[in-house]
C-alpha cells in the first residue's frame, strides 16, 4: 500500500481545508461580536421616547 500517496492525497488537503474553514468561522464570529458591540453602543446613545419625560405634575405639586 502506498502510504506516501495516501498522506499527500488526503491528509494535506484535509489540513489545508480545515484550517481555512476554522479561519472563516473565526472571522464570522468576530464580525458578529463587533456588530453586537456596535449595536449595544448605538442603543446606549439613543434615549427612548417614553424615558424623556419621567416627572409628573403630582410630584411637582407636592414638592412646592
Amino acid at each position: 500500500m502506498n502510504y506516501f500517496g495516501l498522506f499527500f492525497t488526503f491528509m494535506i488537503p484535509g489540513i489545508i481545508i480545515g484550517t481555512m474553514a476554522a479561519a472563516a468561522a473565526k472571522q464570522a464570529a468576530d464580525r458578529r461580536r463587533r456588530q453586537a458591540v456596535k449595536a449595544c453602543r448605538e442603543a446606549m446613545r439613543t434615549v427612548p421616547r417614553n424615558k424623556l419625560y419621567i416627572c409628573t405634575l403630582e410630584k411637582d405639586a407636592k414638592a412646592a
